[in-house]
């Protein structure tokens, strides 16, 4: 269960009450109040199956807020006094959190869909509550702000969004998702044009950057999570093969997904047999610069070379030395996709941990 600003500054009240310390974590062990707190704790499996039971480990006391969707409260020590202190804040934090469900609006509703959070007729019935239509063809775009606050972002995006048409929602603590009404034939071109003009609003209004993900669109609202899920991953995927980028189209993102999904283990391996000890000095930063160029100009020697500011037989005389390295033409298709291909899969194994 994600919660946003609103409920966590009211949760926070909660255990300020308490003269203790005290933390706020998800089922997964991260942190989630006090805010900026980046531990993550392991959490025993007796506490996920029977959550709302208290638990001590390790000399803290833990216990979940409900059995279906808990967060957690860890309050330090192990005494009868924490553990009934551990139980009266749990039941406060669920009254609230249920309390806030039965009053949920329409930007809540949309998060709760775009998460998966809920299903079948509550999906529908909160989509009728608040006039979302089941049926339009839309995308979503995921708006990941590194080093923005969430209430900034969401000010920012509502100069640029159309009220009429499209629905945006926090779903992170440096995330925003937006349900975007697109033609029947979506162009993904003007998609990543608009994005584009997004990214460079936000850069010039808050001096940072901001990724965006693009998924394919989508007929029936029921299958926004799938669209979400795409949007978000088109970021986690995009980054990894193309730093220099903020914008990711999901659909664009074929090679890379497929890459993506080949283990590290596997990735280092075939990386190797390229860029290893002996080839280290020949794949310096200026010799992949210059192969990253000819590839992005489409194997066009006399383009890479006007790119580039150097000498057509320059260029030839580099990629020459490659090919006496490793036995591959870069100038040929083929040999050009196996290289590619390589480099990828060392660019996933140094970056594959960052993910949303």
């Amino acid at each position: 269960m994600y919660l946003d600003h609103r409920i966590t500054v009211k949760i926070a009240r909660i255990l300020d009450m308490i003269d203790m310390s005290a933390l706020l974590l998800d089922a997964m062990g991260n942190v989630i109040l006090p805010e900026g707190d980046q531990r993550m704790f392991t959490m025993p499996e007796s506490v996920l199956q029977n959550p709302t039971e208290p638990f001590v480990y390790g000399g803290v006391t833990l216990i979940g807020t409900d059995d279906e969707q808990p967060v957690f409260i860890c309050l330090q020590g192990a005494s009868e006094d924490i553990k009934k202190c551990a139980i009266l804040c749990a039941e406060l934090i669920n009254v609230l959190l249920k309390e806030d469900l039965s009053q949920t609006s329409r930007e809540q509703s949309l998060r709760l869909m775009l998460r998966g959070e809920v299903e079948g007729a509550e999906f529908e019935s909160l989509a009728t509550e608040h006039e979302i239509p089941m049926l339009c063809n839309r995308c979503v775009l995921y708006f990941y702000f590194q080093d923005v606050e969430i209430e900034s972002a969401l000010q920012l995006m509502s100069n640029v969004i159309d009220n009429e048409n499209d629905l945006i929602t926090e779903v992170g603590h440096h995330s925003i998702a937006m349900l975007k009404t697109v033609d029947e034939e979506a162009n993904y071109t003007e998609l990543e044009e608009y994005a584009n003009a997004i990214e460079s609003s936000f850069l010039t209004e808050s001096g940072t950057v901001v990724y965006i993900g693009i998924s394919d669109p989508r007929k029936d609202l029921v299958t926004i999570p799938e669209a979400y899920l795409e949007a978000r991953n088109s970021i986690n995927v995009g980054r990894i093969y193309h730093a220099n980028k903020h914008v990711f189209v999901y659909r664009n993102l074929l090679l890379e997904r497929f890459l993506n999904d080949v283990s590290a283990e596997m990735g280092a391996s075939y990386n190797s047999y390229i860029f290893n000890r002996k080839t280290a000095r020949l794949f310096n930063d200026e010799m992949i610069h210059t192969i990253e160029t000819f590839f992005d100009n489409s194997l066009n020697l006399s383009e890479t070379a006007r790119k580039l500011y150097i000498h057509r037989n320059t260029l030839v005389y580099r990629l020459e030395k490659v090919q006496n390295a490793i036995g591959l033409d870069l100038r040929n298709f083929d040999d050009a996709v196996t290289f590619k291909m390589m480099m990828l899969l060392g660019k996933g194994e140094t970056t594959r941990k960052f993910r949303l």
